[in-house]
């Protein structure tokens, strides 16, 4: 063997050198990355092949090598995406056209499709007239509601907080139960029975219910489908109920769209005077029941705010996208709609086979967080709204975000579904978040953390290793079944919101949240935050360096005497090119 060669590039010819190594039977794709184990890197640059099904026996002559070339050899499974694609590329690119944003896989330099050996990114895709009709549905501009303002709220207000899974589903529906005369939802998903029922039964005596909704692919708890929920409502409501699908991209109810991959929203307005807010959407995974718990139950954040102000802000906007949905209700061509349910199907049945038959039934986890409600609170709030601009068009989302995190002075917790790797070297709403985060992480003043999702976040985390400049791996855990989108800010400021870290989820979609300035709030969420950090391990554990309350032991060593934090900062970032803020 020879001696090891490092970089992608490197790794690269490597590849090229040896392909006929990689033409074995179920392999898929072959590239360079980082070699994982256990869900953890191991600090080696590696060969990553991708294969149909991880298998515990293989013939002798198919087994994939060890190393090539002193390279690892990092044998992965294919996600259902991946086989798909190899299998049937035309219903793929259906499939990620009309799917789930956390399903779409990175683009990874250097990826080689098997066994041709041809690059990944050059494979035409195949045309097809449900790819022609998304790719040309007509767009209508954004306009925010006329007359509402996201400025802060600062009055005497109730907030009761909750998390899930421990007491969510609960605390949803004491909100739901005290409402006297309406609610006004924006939602992704509503595909919960036991929520559905609720819904029901709540509204049978006389109250009304305004609705917009997504139509995203079905959630694989789902006890109905989104368009069952909404005629389940109007069979019973009847003319109490008004509903508009949303104006997004991938939806087939309507003819044309504002939001390119989601209305992604999850807020209820309860009679024009309070609001639940969430990271969760009325599915049976992110409000999971205890009485019959799914297989899966996420780590969601949630907060009820009683304030008419507060309420009107999101009502405001929520039936402004009403009205202008309102004019675009009309059904795709059934060819289009057929196409894409035969793709969503294709893709459901690609999906990784259970480990084991014969599981044992899940059972409910004990709850370790209970309910909190903060009487006579006096917090500062801000609603966050994408994608309503400033004045100056800079995003309200990403201009309220990156001021939080350049306030940090002690800490930074963060915990997302996933953080997508911006495309390109040009700077950009995503990169410029990341790139805060990371001045943070180099400073070593403010102790940074970071929880991504396990099933969505490992892909982009792995890719983020090759990115020095944006790279959090060393302060990042991974944790199943992550769907939150929370921020903790100097145990003084947290923010509960449905933002995922992707281009469109801070810029282009409809997402809602809330900055809540209140150091009891945040703690809150700060005691969850530090039980989920507690029980997983380092994603990049060769990166951890020793640490005296938070703060890097090499940085307090280095650091120069008489001088701020924030004057550190700003000469680290002059010397760098950055703009001091």
């Amino acid at each position: 063997m020879s001696k090891k060669k490092t970089g992608s590039t490197n790794i690269s010819s490597v590849i090229r050198k040896h392909l006929d190594a990689f033409r074995k039977p179920g392999v898929l794709t072959v590239r360079p990355g980082y070699e994982i184990r256990e869900h953890q890197l191991t600090g080696k640059e590696a060969i990553v092949a991708t294969v149909h099904t991880k298998k515990k026996t293989v013939a002798r002559q198919d087994l994939l090598p060890n190393t090539v070339d002193g390279v690892p050899v990092d044998v992965r499974e294919a996600t259902p995406f991946q086989r798909l694609r190899a299998a049937d590329p035309g219903s793929a690119a259906i499939a990620k056209a009309y799917g789930r944003q956390e399903l779409n896989e990175p683009v990874w330099p250097g990826e080689l499709e098997m066994p041709s050996g041809k690059p990944l990114v050059s494979k035409p895709v195949p045309s097809h007239i449900a790819l022609d009709a998304h790719a040309n549905k007509p767009q209508v501009p954004y306009t925010p509601a006329p007359g509402a303002s996201l400025v802060p709220v600062e009055d005497t207000m109730t907030i009761t907080t909750a998390v899930s899974p421990d007491c969510a589903l609960d605390t949803l529906d004491n909100f739901l139960a005290t409402s006297k005369s309406s609610l006004v939802i924006g939602m992704y998903d509503f595909t919960s029975g036991p929520i559905l029922t609720t819904f029901e039964n709540l509204l049978k005596s006389g109250r009304t219910l305004q609705m917009v909704l997504d139509n995203p692919p079905l959630n694989p708890t789902a006890n109905q489908s989104d368009p069952e929920t909404m005629h389940a409502l109007q069979g019973e409501l009847g003319a109490r109920f008004q509903f508009e699908w949303a104006l997004e991209r991938n939806d087939g109810h309507v003819s044309a769209w504002v939001f390119p991959s989601a209305y992604h929203i999850k807020v209820i307005v309860r009679d024009g005077s309070a609001v639940w807010l969430s990271s969760g959407n009325l599915n049976n995974s992110n409000e999971p029941d205890f009485d019959a718990p799914p297989k899966t139950e996420d780590r969601d954040w949630h907060v009820i705010v009683e304030n008419q102000n507060v309420a009107k802000t999101f009502s405001a906007f929520i039936q402004h996208d009403f009205q202008v949905a309102s004019g675009h209700q009309a059904e795709a061509p059934d060819v289009v709609q057929s196409a894409v349910r035969r793709s969503m199907l294709k893709l459901a049945d690609n999906t990784n086979p259970p480990p084991t038959p014969n599981l044992p039934l899940a059972v409910a986890p004990i709850p370790q967080f209970k309910p909190q409600t903060f009487q006579n609170a006096n917090p500062k709030i801000t609603p966050l709204l994408t994608p309503d601009s400033l004045p100056d068009g800079q995003g309200q989302y990403m201009s309220q975000m990156l001021a939080l995190i350049e306030s940090a002075k002690k800490s930074l917790d963060i915990q997302l579904q996933y953080i997508e790797v911006p495309k390109g070297d040009s700077p950009g709403d995503l990169k410029n978040l990341l790139l805060a985060v990371k001045a943070l992480v180099d400073d070593g003043v403010v102790q940074v953390r970071v929880i991504q999702s396990l099933q969505y976040g490992e892909k982009w985390a792995e890719q983020m290793r090759s990115m020095p400049d944006i790279d959090l791996t060393p302060v990042m855990k991974l944790q199943p079944n992550v769907h939150n989108k929370g921020f903790v800010i100097d145990s003084q400021t947290v923010v509960v919101s449905s933002q995922n870290w992707s281009g469109a989820g801070i810029r282009q979609n409809r997402d809602a949240g809330l900055i809540i300035e209140s150091p009891a709030i945040a703690q809150y969420f700060e005691s969850v935050f530090n039980s989920d950090w507690t029980k997983n391990k380092p994603f990049n554990p060769q990166a951890a360096a020793p640490t005296q309350r938070g703060v890097s032991v090499a940085r307090l060593r280095s650091r120069e005497p008489g001088t701020s934090t924030a004057k550190q900062r700003s000469t680290k970032r002059k010397r760098s090119g950055k703009p001091a803020r």
